[in-house]
């Protein structure tokens, strides 16, 4: 059988014992089994594509740098120098800038000495000195930014009856300007002979300060009328002291537009009376004192019967004290 085997050549031998040797075939492989979480990690496709829009992006990122050109003498011909760099701030950055700026700016109009009210501009005024209204408000030292001028303006009305409108204006770095009108008095009012207040046209009260032109004295022997619903200032409660009380008519506004009607019909140079009880008069030529009362609505009805009182009384040859035409249907005289 060996030398058999070896007369038969490789490719017979190979042939030969593929007929005796059963055929092993090797299995075909099978692909594995997807699980869930290969089944998610499929379906995250990241793709490697790329779209212009991508491309815009990109470029975006990247930091722009500028360049810069410098001419030559040589016409036609310019210097390139290295590319810069360009720097753009953004919007937090700018924010955060703003923030501190107006920190800083506040707290100089605070504390800073540049900013304190040392002078005050007063126009308008005429007997009321500056000094005077800078005193009353105690601003000297304050920070400008620390005023309200609506505030200002009420504190000054209720310190000063006298001023009849006021306006504050403020402007930096510490400039307050404070325009005011001054009522002007219609009547001096005297009590036992001595000058106490003066008096405007709207029955507004408040003192004698300098000088003035005054139409029309009045000598009294006590207060004049109060306009109806008065309340006292004094009598206020103590809880609203701390808010300033503006001043209203103290006296009767009707009182003294009679008051000024008289300065027709009396002497010139001559003072007018008044009394509570008979209300205004004037001391006549014979020296009788003549009440016409505080309505002068009728006031050529009453001149005319205190004509005729005075016709009768010098053709009796009497000296009255006193002559009263208050009541046009019950006037009367009174005997020294």
């Amino acid at each position: 059988m060996a030398s058999r085997n070896e007369q038969l050549s490789r490719a017979d031998q190979v042939r030969a014992r593929r007929k005796i040797e059963p055929a092993h075939r090797k299995p075909i492989p099978q692909p594995p089994k997807s699980t869930t979480r290969e089944a998610e990690s499929a379906s995250r496709v990241i793709s490697r594509h790329t779209y212009p829009g991508m491309a815009r992006e990109a470029r975006s990122k990247a930091k722009p740098q500028r360049r810069i050109y410098l001419p030559t003498d040589t016409p036609g011909s310019e210097i390139r120098l290295p590319a810069v760099p360009e720097v753009k701030l953004g919007w937090r950055l700018l924010s955060a800038f703003l923030v501190i700026l107006l920190g800083i700016g506040i707290y100089m109009l605070n504390f800073s000495d540049s900013f304190e009210i040392s002078t005050l501009n007063l126009s308008g005024a005429q007997r009321i000195p500056a000094e005077e209204i800078l005193d009353k408000l105690d601003l000297s030292g304050k920070p400008i930014i620390s005023v309200i001028p609506s505030e200002i303006e009420a504190q000054i009305l209720a310190e000063f009856p006298d001023i009849k409108s006021v306006t504050v204006r403020v402007e930096l770095p510490a400039n307050l300007t404070i325009s005011i009108q001054e009522r002007i008095p219609a009547i001096t009012w005297y009590v036992d002979g001595e000058a106490t207040t003066w008096v405007d046209e709207e029955g507004f009260t408040f003192p004698i300060r300098g000088e003035a032109t005054i139409p029309l004295k009045v000598m009294a022997n006590g207060d004049p009328p109060r306009p109806l619903g008065y309340v006292d200032p004094a009598s206020e409660p103590a809880e609203k002291a701390e808010t300033p009380i503006l001043p209203t008519p103290s006296v009767d506004p009707q009182f003294v537009a009679s008051v000024l009607k008289l300065r027709g019909y009396i002497p010139t140079g001559t003072a007018l009376l008044y009394d509570p009880e008979n209300g205004l008069g004037w001391t006549d030529a014979q020296g009788w004192q003549v009440y016409l009362g505080t309505d002068v609505s009728q006031i050529d009805v009453k001149l005319a019967e205190y004509q005729q009182i005075v016709t009768a009384l010098l053709e009796r040859n009497l000296q009255p004290g006193l002559i009263s035409v208050e009541y046009i249907h019950a006037p009367y005289y009174r005997l020294e």
